[in-house]
């Protein structure tokens, strides 16, 4: 058997922005702490099931090392034109610094060193026996080590899966100083696989996210104990696998560290039909339709949102729990259903495992598709937008990455290759970058089409007065008709129809990206994979149609839009609306009048009652800032949200009143359960940045489970048991979702139906939840009358 020696040290590490920052780490030498390049992170290690210890980036050691992190198809798909087939259980995966890798059967053997002058401890979290069922597995560690003195840890490889390591002293301290990592335990025998049951992938990436609090390590440097409950938290960098900003997304002028981000932290693939109720599907020998397995861990002190453009993902595992096919449930306001999301809720500590399909964006338009010659790249972000900026700005500098829908040059015909179709853009610094987005006057709409559906969106600037009486400076859009109003002007269209999306910036520069629609990178609406426009320009998009039984298609449900220039900033000053996509009619079985279908296959809900929740906040201090505030370097505070107002956004959909004035909500009716008419909708947008809890309450004050959840992020429910057979909605099968809780991160959208068995009066609470400390800072309600 071999041991793995690790080194627990200190040292200095430049951030995005050059400032050096004291961090403790996990290494595999001893180093000092004014060594120039410290060893603070382990390079990946395999603990292989013969008992060999195997020093590789890539696992399984033996299979084909993806050129570039990009692998190659197997060859055109004959059924799918400008598609391909996916090789099965041939290429291997990067991972990044810090991953430990175990097989299963193996013996995870390490022997830490402690180098510093206080007692320190490896932890490997939730990674010991199974204990009994539904409860946490044990965690597994050294406990305290002196100063100078070393332990050796011995102990058995637990399930496949995810698992988190750290220094849990002085929680969440140490592992904020840096004292972290990632095991990712896989079965040899079966090792494409998430687990015994779980997904085929054709690849899979690991992304650790973590935040720096430079505060914290200034005191831990000068050996002063940190104490959270005197000193809260205000981290300023923000870090993906390491890294943040145009280094995540591997812009610097350094090739080779390129390349290595390219390998193990920016996905890349080529397009391929995807089948979410079967991803070992074969349909030729040696391919497979399934994408990339996404192993999430969140080891930092602040709730992210993992935002994905381009492609929806499929989660199927969540902090050691694999989610059903069917017989869903929500278990802590959270859904424990394979499900559609574009939006990934990570408290710290949390882990979570998504497929990403790696395919065609559903409402690209056909011509724009068909005439695609190089890669298109789509943003992931976190949505708890705080977490964009480093030092207090240089947008976009903080924890996000780039992943790549190949195109390539073709060696061989029919065959594409798998690099870049064109060389990109170098910063040498995180203010070039910042400070160079590309800028367009008013750009051509390429393939531009006759829209079914069209909306203006102008910029406009004012001060409004909001329900408290608070008065604060607003930027949003306006459309002739709207008003000038917060939120913006609701966009409502159809499945199949074309949409055109005119923006006027006015003033300064502005895009609209549309949060969960997925068109090609020039519609996105944003900048640094695209452009800004300072004249105007004409979005083009056209939604995705369902089919019947098929959870891979279908656009129905709800969104938003915003701007993506300056993002954390110009949200918060509300230039955000929301877009609503409806399904498509059977003109031979209309829906009963005053009442709209959900999905293609979804309930009925009334029209009168539908309405919109928006939860949102406002810090004042924010809304005095000027357009580009901390995009030159200068320290804007955009890492530091402290809401003062707090408000709920929306109401009746059918009775928006005019006006310049800002839209909120108090009071709502709803319909009865099994009355006459349809039971009222409810859309709920996550506005915010900060995760919310809402809680449905009776007369009495005690929960009712009257919330049928139908929909998140643009998409309903499935139970998909069936690998070969039509999927069917919750409550269709019976089981539907119901919940007196919902929890509801940064730029999340939930849809449910309001059940109420009986009139009388019910209270919506949500309550506004701090990103480190969970601590609820304000609560806002909306009394229900049901009849």
């Amino acid at each position: 058997m071999s041991v793995l020696d690790i080194h627990i040290n200190e040292g200095f590490l430049p951030m995005v922005d050059g400032s050096l920052v004291y961090h403790r780490g996990f290494g595999e030498r001893r180093t000092e702490r004014a060594d120039p390049r410290p060893a603070l992170a382990i390079r990946p290690h395999a603990f292989m099931a013969s008992g060999a210890l195997v020093a590789a980036r890539t696992y399984p050691p033996e299979a084909a090392e993806p050129p570039h992190g990009r692998p190659a198809p197997l060859g055109p798909d004959p059924e799918n034109d400008r598609q391909f087939l996916a090789r099965r259980a041939h290429w291997a995966s990067f991972f990044p610094d810090r991953t430990l890798i175990a097989e299963s059967g193996s013996t995870i053997a390490v022997r830490v060193h402690n180098n510093l002058r206080h007692p320190h401890e490896l932890r490997f979290h939730n990674a010991g026996a199974a204990g009994t069922p539904g409860t946490p597995r044990p965690h597994v560690g050294t406990g305290p080590i002196a100063p100078g003195a070393s332990k050796l840890l011995q102990f058995p490889a637990p399930d496949p899966g995810t698992y988190l390591y750290s220094d849990p002293g002085n929680a969440p301290v140490e592992r904020t100083l840096g004292l972290y990592g990632a095991l990712v335990v896989i079965d040899p025998q079966d090792a494409w696989r998430l687990g015994p049951e779980g997904p085929e992938f054709e690849r899979q990436w690991l992304w650790l996210c973590h935040d720096v609090d430079p505060h914290w390590a200034r005191l831990a440097s000068q050996g002063q104990a940190v104490d959270p409950a005197r000193v809260p938290a205000e981290p300023r960098y923000f870090t993906l696998n390491g890294y943040s900003g145009f280094q995540a997304l591997a812009l610097t002028i350094d090739e080779e560290f390129n390349e290595r981000r390219e390998e193990d932290t920016l996905p890349s693939g080529l397009p391929r039909e995807t089948d979410v109720r079967n991803f070992s599907a074969s349909p030729a020998a040696g391919a497979i339709r399934t994408g990339h397995l996404m192993r999430m861990v969140n080891a930092g002190i602040v709730d992210h949102q993992l935002h994905y453009h381009g492609n929806h993902v499929w989660t199927v595992r969540s902090n050691g729990v694999d989610f059903p096919r069917s017989n869903g449930r929500v278990t802590g306001g959270r859904v424990v259903l394979q499900h559609w999301e574009d939006t990934i809720h990570l408290s710290p500590l949390e882990r979570t495992e998504s497929i990403l399909p790696v395919r065609r964006p559903p409402d690209v338009v056909d011509a724009v598709w068909n005439a695609r010659t190089g890669d298109w790249k789509y943003p992931m972000h976190c949505h708890a937008e705080p977490s964009q900026t480093a030092a207090g700005g240089l947008y976009p500098g903080g924890l996000l990455s780039d992943w790549t829908l190949g195109a390539g040059t073709t060696p061989e015909p029919g065959l594409p290759g798998t690099v870049e179709s064109e060389a990109h853009h170098t910063f040498r610094s995180q203010v070039d970058f910042a400070s160079d987005q590309p800028h367009e006057g008013s750009p051509e709409t390429k393939f531009k089409l006759r829209p079914d559906v069209k909306m203006e969106f102008d910029f406009f600037g004012r001060e409004l007065k909001f329900p408290d009486g608070s008065r604060h400076e607003i930027w949003s859009f306006e459309n002739g008709k709207s008003g000038r109003q917060l939120p913006g002007p609701l966009l409502r269209l159809t499945e199949g129809q074309l949409f055109h999306g005119t923006i006027k910036p006015s003033k300064k520069v502005h895009t609209v990206h549309w949060h969960g629609i997925e068109p090609d990178p020039r519609n996105d609406g944003v900048g640094h994979t695209s452009y800004e426009v300072t004249g105007h320009y004409t979005y083009q998009w056209r939604p995705d149609v369902a089919e019947p039984g098929n959870p891979n298609r279908g656009s129905a449900g709800t969104y938003f839009y915003h701007c993506h220039v300056n993002t954390p900033l110009h949200v918060q000053m509300g230039m955000f609306g929301p877009v609503i996509v409806d399904p498509g009619t059977d003109p031979a079985s209309p829906p009963p009048k005053g009442m709209r279908r959900y999905s293609i296959q979804g309930p009925l809900y009334d029209i009168a009652t539908e309405t919109l929740l928006l939860p949102y906040s406002i810090d004042p201090r924010w809304h005095e800032l000027n357009h580009a505030a901390g995009l030159s370097g200068e320290d804007a505070g955009l890492n530091r949200f402290n809401p003062r107002h707090f408000y709920l956004l929306g109401g009746a959909i059918a009775s928006r009143p005019k006006g310049d004035r800002v839209w909120a909500l108090s009071t709502m009716r709803a319909n009865v359960a099994g009355g006459t008419k349809a039971p009222t909708l409810i859309r709920m947008v996550n506005v915010d940045y900060f995760p919310t809890r809402m809680r449905i309450l009776d007369e009495a004050g005690q929960p009712a489970a009257i919330a049928e959840l139908l929909g998140h992020d643009g998409r309903p429910f499935w139970h998909t048991e069936d690998p070969d057979g039509p999927a069917v909605h919750p409550s269709a099968a019976g089981q539907p979702l119901l919940t007196s809780t919902l929890m509801s991160g940064a730029a999340e959208k939930f849809d449910f139906l309001l059940r109420p068995s009986n009139p009388g009066k019910y209270t919506i609470s949500v309550q506004f939840l701090h990103w480190i400390t969970g601590a609820v800072l304000a609560t806002r309600t909306v009394a229900v009358t049901a009849a």
